[in-house]
């Protein structure tokens, strides 16, 4: 009897095991300017713990923010992984060739894709010009960048 209600047990937890994300996440943030591109850098690993740290060129600052998103925060995550095709999204997509732009960079496991905006355009801006039709990947792109980012925003700081 023991051990069918252990075994039962087993199960019940393997169903509530944590969720994982199928790749670690990396969104780079960096704006050029007269000293060269600085910014923020999300890293977002697959069991749902992150870290926020700034860096100015290739020197990255340690983290100022760290946490961990909730169970479903993971999930939502997983599912805007899975409905965008992350590890198809193109190398390289422009919106901008102006003067000091400011480059969404996401990395997606070994898969790194970079938009460049125009400069000071946020990404809610950028997804707001953009047409909603098709399978446009710079679209895609910061429907995974924007979701990431506020789950992010959302979760640090909560008391667990």
């Amino acid at each position: 009897m023991l051990a069918i209600c252990g075994s039962a047990m087993g199960a019940a937890e393997a169903a509530q095991a944590r969720p994982r994300l199928p790749a670690r996440l990396i969104l780079r943030d960096g704006q050029q300017g007269v000293v060269g591109e600085s910014g923020t850098i999300v890293t977002i690993e697959r069991d749902g713990r992150f870290q926020v740290a700034r860096f100015a060129n290739h020197r990255i600052e340690g983290p100022h923010q760290k946490g961990i998103l909730w169970a479903e925060a993971i999930r939502k995550l997983a599912r805007t992984f899975a409905r965008v095709h992350a590890a198809d999204l193109p190398g390289v997509m422009s919106r901008s060739a102006a003067a000091n732009p400011h480059r969404l960079q996401l990395s997606v496991g070994k898969r790194m894709s970079t938009l460049t905006l125009f400069p000071g355009e946020t990404a809610e801006q950028a997804a707001a010009a953009l047409p909603r039709s098709g399978p446009n990947p710079a679209t895609r792109f910061l429907d995974l960048w924007i979701t990431a980012q506020n789950l992010v925003a959302r979760e640090h700081g909560k008391k667990r």
